[in-house]
């Protein structure tokens, strides 16, 4: 009788403390097994993960030391609750914080805690994010068991993709498993400039890639995936700062491509939603104002020129029929942005610095000043940004959005006066709405009491009404809008998008739709490495 063939037992592949792969093994009792041990590939394509706005850890220093943005838990951001509006402008400023890599790491991967320290997963916030990194770490590290990997059950899957629908074949699963691709995170100072930024990120992809060859891997290029703002970071570090040869392609998630119109609602009103996450960010006007209008790259977040016109509406209703101003006409930033002492400006002098003592006798020799840094922030920063930045995408670009009816965002912003029955000594006139005043400087939420002149003659010259914003209209992730969302499709340099029901801030976290998408494009892109040195040779 022939001798049965022995059972076999795979040894699964772990890393060690400095990222080299090991296996492990104990001494056991005699039997017919076999051990069996796969050899991984020393042809590394890393993976890059830029978080979003907010999304990075931040500790402060100077006169900061000790004040921390970190995103662990959300208990472990209650402490912002009770931070006012003056300890926010003290504190949360881009000279005041630097990326913090000490955030928590998670269970659950192969990978020793010094391992992930040293691929950055410490710098992103935990809360948002690792658990989508240990998927995708695990996702690109079934050697031993691929057919039932992730991978393997996208062979000629179709996911609906909006464009560029194409399934994977068993040729782009073959050829995704002669490689590893480690999966890494680059936080950055989310309060600074996004083209600061995109320097830190060029920066950090030339360390892992030399990195990896000093270790005698063989490593040149790099695959990039990004949550919202850190989509823009990745595109101006590919196409302006010449990383786009070294970067193999990107996979963006929910990216305002255009900007998103919530950033002036934030501005006026405080974060929209009543919850946890929304009052730690700032609850009002006066808690938005101090940080933002000193911090560059969320205000790099504004709707751009290619958003489209119009998207701010003040409306009024007289005797059953509606007046509207609708801005901007052409130039969102002298028109909206750069607007000082209107009712509706988007950002009030007076709240962009708290800690003025409003008593003074300079004080107004003092806020305009402030206005000053905040407009020169506006026009040599934010506004350059945006231009530099139009119509670029990395060549061989994938991207999801979020865009459903159950996810409202702001596309428009509109400010709406209580319709006003009273027309005695009105009668039908129309309020000069755009050049009122504020009778109530208190009010920094969703809404504003106003006095405006009324056309014509008659009894009264002017109305006090009182104007409640909007709340959001369109579809899309709850943050960006479908418009700005959906925006990268016409780019022929975008290979395929994927519409996704999902909520911005939990995109990669709770959406499998998302994840397996990102996946899919992954080993897609890395069909690129047969144009590269890395290539194997027939």
């Amino acid at each position: 009788m022939a001798d049965s063939k022995p059972s076999e037992r795979n040894i699964p592949p772990h890393r060690d403390a400095k990222g080299g792969v090991e296996w492990r093994s104990q001494m056991t009792a005699p039997n017919d097994s076999v051990a069996v041990i796969n050899m991984v590939s020393d042809r590394l394509i890393p993976i890059v993960f830029v978080p979003g706005v907010m999304g990075t850890n931040l500790r402060g220093i100077g006169d900061a030391k000790g004040i921390n943005w970190r995103l662990d838990t959300g208990a472990s951001m209650v402490g912002w609750l009770n931070r006012d509006e003056d300890e926010r402008k003290k504190f949360l400023t881009p000279a005041t914080m630097r990326v913090d890599d000490g955030g928590a790491l998670p269970k659950g991967t192969t990978l020793p805690d010094a391992e992930m320290k040293r691929r950055g997963w410490g710098e992103v916030g935990a809360v948002s994010y690792t658990e989508f990194l240990v998927w995708l770490e695990h996702a690109f590290s079934d050697f031993t068991d691929p057919k039932n990997g992730v991978r393997h059950e996208l062979i000629g899957q179709a996911l609906g993709a909006a464009k560029g629908e194409t399934a994977l074949s068993k040729d782009d699963v073959a050829l995704s498993y002669k490689y590893r691709f480690p999966v890494h995170a680059c936080g950055y100072n989310w309060l600074d400039d996004n083209a600061v930024s995109a320097e830190r990120l060029k920066k950090r992809i030339n360390q892992i890639i030399k990195y990896y060859q000093e270790k005698r891997y063989k490593c040149e290029n790099v695959i990039i995936v990004t949550h919202s703002m850190g989509g823009l970071v990745a595109r101006h570090c590919t196409e302006n700062l010449g990383m786009s040869n070294i970067v193999l392609g990107v996979v963006h998630g929910v990216m305002p491509a255009t900007g998103a119109a919530a950033v002036y609602r934030r501005l006026q009103a405080g974060t929209e939603g009543d919850k946890l996450p929304s009052w730690v960010l700032g609850e009002d006007a006066g808690e938005m104002t101090a940080v933002l209008a000193g911090a560059p790259g969320p205000m790099q977040l504004l709707p751009t020129p290619q958003y489209g016109n119009e998207w701010l509406r003040i409306r009024e209703t007289v005797a059953g029929k509606l007046h509207e101003i609708t801005l901007p006409k052409s130039n969102p930033y002298s028109e909206v942005y750069l607007v000082r002492g209107k009712w509706w400006s988007m950002v009030s002098d007076r709240l962009i610095n708290p800690l003025l003592d409003d008593g003074a006798d300079d004080y107004k020799k003092q806020l305009d000043g402030e206005w000053k840094k905040y407009a020169e922030m506006m026009i040599l920063v934010v506004e350059p940004f945006h231009k530099a930045l139009q119509d670029k995408y990395h060549c061989n670009t994938h991207a999801f959005y979020g865009s459903h009816a159950d996810n409202k965002s702001f596309g428009n912003v509109t400010w709406q006066a209580k319709d006003d029955f009273e027309l005695l000594g009105r009668g039908k006139r129309r309020a000069d709405i755009i050049n009122g005043e504020r009778t109530a400087l208190s009010e920094i939420k969703e809404t504003r009491t106003v006095e405006s002149k009324l056309f014509d003659t008659g009894l009264k010259s002017s109305i006090e009404q009182v104007y409640t914003i909007s709340k959001p209209e369109e579809p899309g992730d709850g943050t960006v809008p479908h418009r700005s969302g959906v925006a990268p499709i016409k780019h022929a340099s975008v290979k395929s998008m994927l519409r996704v029901k999902a909520g911005h801030e939990p995109a990669y976290r709770e959406s499998m739709p998302a994840r397996r998408f990102t996946l899919r494009a992954i080993v897609q892109i890395a069909r690129e490495v047969e144009n590269t040195s890395l290539v194997y040779k027939k």
